[in-house]
This record gives C-alpha cells, sequence and structure tokens, in this order.
C-alpha cells in the first residue's frame, strides 16, 4: 500500500479556531444596560466577533436549515433586523429571563437542537432555575444543602415544617426566581400561612427550606467544570439577601481547598457548562445554597489562574478582565465540547451515498481518526482509491490513513470520504476507513461522527431514531446469549 500523509494533515479544522459567532438569548431589547450582555457585547467588539442581542420577546425563527447547518433569524431587536448564523460557529448565552415564557424557551431549544454551543443548554438553565430540581441534585449527589420541601397547600406547608425541624425562623421561596425575588423569612405559624396564602393567590409554586445564620455567602463562577473567579457578597443590614441587586457589598474571595471542591461538585451535580455556585459557612460547616444558570458579572471578584492550568489565585479583576479570561477560554474550539440530550440506539440505520442502507454500530470507546466500513476489495493507488462492496464500485480521493491497533496487530486502513444520511439528514465528507478484515460490525461509528450527530448513545436500546436494519455480515455476536457466570 502506497504511504499516505497522517490523515489530521488533510483536516486543517482539527487545528484551526473557528470564526465564532456570538448570540445572547435575552428578554431585554439590545439598548438594554444589562451588565452581562453589554460585557459580552464590548468583548466581541475588541476580538471582532460579531454579536448579536436577541430579544425573545420580538423575534422569531424563519429558517432553519438541516443540511446547511445554518438559522434565520428574524426581527432579532423589533426593528425588523434579521441574522443568519452557522450554528456550528455560534456560541449562544442564555439570560434568565428567557425562561419565564414559552417563546422563550422554544428559542433557546430550537438553537439548541440545531446545533449552537450553548451557555447554558435548557437542561442545565432549568435545573438550575428551578429550586427542587437543583435541591434534588444536591441530595443525589450527597452536597450538603439546607434542608427543603416542596409545599402547595396549607396542609402539606406544616407538615413539611415539622420535616425540617419545627423552627423559626424558616426560609420560603418561589420555586424559580432570581436577585432574590421571591424569598421571604418567616418568624412564626401565623406568618408562614400568611405569606403563603398570598402567594399561592397569584399561582406561585413555593418550597420551605430550613433557615440558616450566615452574614456573608459566596458566589463562585465555574466555566466547564473550572473555576474562574469567586466574590463574598455581605447582605445589606436593611435585608438578610445577599444579591447585589438588594445592595450586598462584595469583595473579592479566596475559596479554601474544601470550598473548591464543595463548589465543583455542585456545579457537576446541575450539569451548566457555566454556573454561579453560592455557597455559606454556617458554625464552620460549608453548605450551597443554589446555582445560578445566568449569573451576574457586576461584582467584584477574585480571579484564578484555573484557566491556565494554573489553580493559584490572583486575586481582584474587575468585571471585564473576568469577560475577557472567560473568551480566552471559549473562543479555543477545544474548550466547547456539545452535549446532547438526543438519545440514540447502539445501533441505528444510516444510508450511505451509492451503496444504500447499512446497519451501523455506535461505538463511543473508538477514537481512531475514521469511522470503520468492511468492503470486498480495496485498490490503493497513489491518492485514489478504488474500492467494493457487494458488487458495487467506488472511486474515492485517499484522505488519509488510520492505524487502529487490535490484538496487538495493527489494521491499515485508508481514509476516504462518504456521504450519507442519517436520522433524516445529510452528511457531506465523513471519514471512512476502509476494510477488508473480518469484523463484529460492518460499519462503525467512531465518536467524532457521534458528536456530529449530535447524540447520546444508550446502550441498552437499539435503533431510537432509524428503522430496523438486518445485519450484513455473519460475524455479529449480537443476540447469543452469554452467561459470563456459568463455568
Amino acid at each position: 500500500m502506497t504511504k499516505a500523509p497522517k490523515f489530521r494533515d488533510f483536516i486543517s479544522e482539527a487545528v484551526q479556531r473557528s470564526d465564532i459567532h456570538v448570540v445572547v438569548l435575552t428578554k431585554v431589547n439590545a439598548d438594554s444596560k444589562a451588565v452581562v450582555s453589554n460585557l459580552i457585547s464590548d468583548e466581541c467588539e475588541k476580538r471582532k466577533i460579531p454579536c448579536h442581542i436577541v430579544d425573545t420577546r420580538e423575534a422569531w425563527v424563519s429558517k432553519n436549515d438541516l443540511e446547511k447547518g445554518t438559522l434565520l433569524v428574524s426581527n432579532i431587536d423589533g426593528k425588523d433586523n434579521e441574522i443568519e448564523l452557522e450554528l456550528s460557529k455560534t456560541i449562544c448565552f442564555v439570560r434568565a429571563g428567557v425562561l419565564e415564557d414559552e417563546t422563550g424557551l422554544a428559542l433557546l431549544s430550537t438553537f439548541e437542537n440545531a446545533g449552537a454551543f450553548m451557555i447554558n443548554t435548557r437542561d442545565g438553565m432549568l435545573t438550575c432555575d428551578n429550586k427542587m430540581s437543583a435541591y434534588i441534585s444536591f441530595e443525589r449527589d450527597n452536597i450538603p444543602t439546607p434542608r427543603t420541601a416542596l409545599i402547595s397547600n396549607e396542609k402539606g406547608l406544616l407538615h413539611a415544617h415539622e420535616r425540617l425541624g419545627g423552627k423559626y425562623p424558616v426560609i420560603m421561596k418561589t420555586l424559580t426566581g432570581t436577585q432574590g425575588i421571591g424569598v421571604s423569612i418567616v418568624e412564626s405559624e401565623k406568618s408562614m400561612v400568611s405569606v403563603a396564602q398570598s402567594l399561592w393567590k397569584f399561582g406561585a409554586a413555593l418550597l420551605l427550606q430550613e433557615y440558616l445564620k450566615f452574614d456573608f455567602d459566596i458566589r463562585t463562577i465555574v466555566v466547564n467544570g473550572k473555576i474562574l473567579a469567586s466574590t463574598k457578597r455581605t447582605s445589606a443590614k436593611k435585608d438578610f439577601r445577599s444579591n447585589r441587586h438588594r445592595e450586598a457589598t462584595t469583595e473579592p474571595y479566596k475559596l479554601s481547598n474544601d470550598e473548591r471542591k464543595l463548589v465543583l461538585d455542585a456545579a457537576r451535580s446541575v450539569g451548566a457548562y457555566m454556573v454561579g455556585v453560592d455557597h455559606a459557612i454556617v458554625n464552620g460547616e460549608h453548605f450551597i445554597l443554589e446555582c445560578n444558570g445566568s449569573a451576574g458579572l457586576g461584582s467584584e471578584f477574585g480571579l484564578y489562574n484555573t484557566f491556565r492550568d494554573d489553580e493559584s489565585y490572583v486575586g481582584e479583576a474587575k468585571p471585564k478582565k473576568i469577560m475577557k479570561e472567560l473568551f480566552d477560554y471559549i473562543t479555543q474550539d477545544v474548550h466547547r465540547k456539545h452535549s446532547f440530550n438526543k438519545e440514540s440506539g447502539f445501533h441505528e440505520r444510516v444510508v450511505i451515498d451509492g451503496y444504500g442502507p447499512i446497519r451501523a454500530k455506535f461505538d463511543t470507546g473508538n477514537g481512531t481518526h475514521a469511522s470503520m466500513f468492511v468492503v470486498d476489495k480495496i485498490d490503493v493507488s497513489g491518492k485514489t482509491v478504488k474500492w467494493e462492496k457487494d458488487g458495487k464500485k467506488f472511486t474515492s480521493k485517499l484522505q488519509g490513513e488510520s492505524h487502529p491497533t487490535h490484538n496487538a496487530k495493527i489494521d491499515e486502513r485508508p481514509i476516504v470520504f462518504v456521504n450519507l444520511t442519517f436520522n433524516n439528514k445529510y452528511y457531506v465528507d465523513v471519514p471512512v476507513g476502509l476494510t477488508t478484515k473480518d469484523s463484529k460490525s460492518t460499519f462503525l461509528v467512531n465518536r467524532d461522527l457521534i458528536t456530529r450527530f449530535k447524540v447520546n448513545v444508550n446502550p441498552n436500546r437499539k435503533f431510537v431514531l432509524s428503522k430496523w436494519i438486518e445485519r450484513s455480515d455473519g460475524n455479529d455476536t449480537e443476540g447469543i446469549n452469554i452467561n459470563p457466570f456459568k463455568a
């Protein structure tokens, strides 16, 4: 076989940084003085990155081209302006107001499903926004947090109070809300019932939470499992809430090692890419209070060097510096790893142009340069590959070589591009390594192609997104009942 250049030499996008576009989904117009949106816009202007503030009360999707991977959004600012976005190169920031109505949620889902990189995804945002969902996540992962109960009527309210210890004061919260809105402290049964009845009158879903006394809390900004910055927030004397919007004062804060671990565990628990984690110290113990998927950056933060593989504390940093560090990180392709909520089976049908439908195995452990296709004949001459499968003949340009090792043997596979269809979407120039050697599967989908398909593989299911197709080989052991515990 003629020696060919390495596959990575042919695929420049593996090493080049993309031309990024930024979108901010928000429930305010482009002229608003919203701190985070303005910080994002200013940083994009410095970097000459196109940035669009999309008012979800006004905008709508005019066209979603699945084949091209583009999205046309009209009336983004209520002034008839429109944008066309290449979703594979789009970073989409989601602000909390987007969650308040179905229109905002629909736009969020459209951007996510179309392939934009989300900060944050719908699931991540909703888990943070719903305080009960966040509490359940913390409880599941053994993260210390104030005891919390969901209440829907007066009888349940009194029962929940007993389960939380039966003491006063106690905290009452609406199920969703930011900036301290919907949070009350009640000192007696009479006031607890009165506050609950008043909020129920307006259809509010309520939580009851044990009261922990502390003079300040700490908010930490976590991005992709790394700590970016932290701030100490001291409540105003006239208000028990420590939100900056409630006139709390802020100052840079240096986390202890125990605090760092707790904060990172909480961020991992809610599953958001960028999250504000709030915790407090009560009698020497640390408690996670909540996580915010749309955290503000207007406080006086302490900056960390974590993004440069150095976990040291740097010191005070203004909001613009925090945003600069954030963009230094997220504009690198390697740091934007998509998370997908669409489930596929471990076997699915794909249709290869010129050949037809084939049963493919989704191999999450396959990190080779190309997916594998078992064919009948291969002839490589220079940069041309002639190959056959079931009597159908193809001529392709040699794109490189893959050299996977199996059972200490190296299988040299010429790589060609094929076009294929999966789940009603057409994919162009899919790298495929050809082999004539026996395999337990005729077509193995590698991790890169699984990522391109934007699916999570369920190892317990098959043909979730496509129709069943029989095996085209006789070597697949699927269906044989093997008991590993039987001698």
